[in-house]
């Protein structure tokens, strides 16, 4: 897949088919349902975040966890 192709996708410049779709959901290792209804609240962590997280003390997770709303204060800000 093209770079090309990627940002098209991003910037909802293009109707990619359903296997390209499918492909960037595995690679991305989101759900179908994420990837398609991207504002629909499903309730539920990807798996990107649960092994990110996995081994990490509390302490540590509410460190990132206020960094991550520092930086969106931040971008509140620009």
């Amino acid at each position: 897949m093209s770079v090309r192709t990627i940002i098209e996708i991003e910037k909802c410049k293009s109707n990619p088919k359903f296997e390209t779709v499918a492909l960037l959901a595995k690679e991305l290792n989101i759900s179908l349902d994420a990837a398609i209804f991207p504002d629909m609240v499903t309730g539920t962590v990807s798996k990107t975040v649960i092994d990110f997280f996995a081994g990490k003390s509390e302490a540590e997770i509410q460190k990132y966890i206020a960094l991550c709303k520092q930086a969106e204060t931040f971008q509140k800000d620009k």
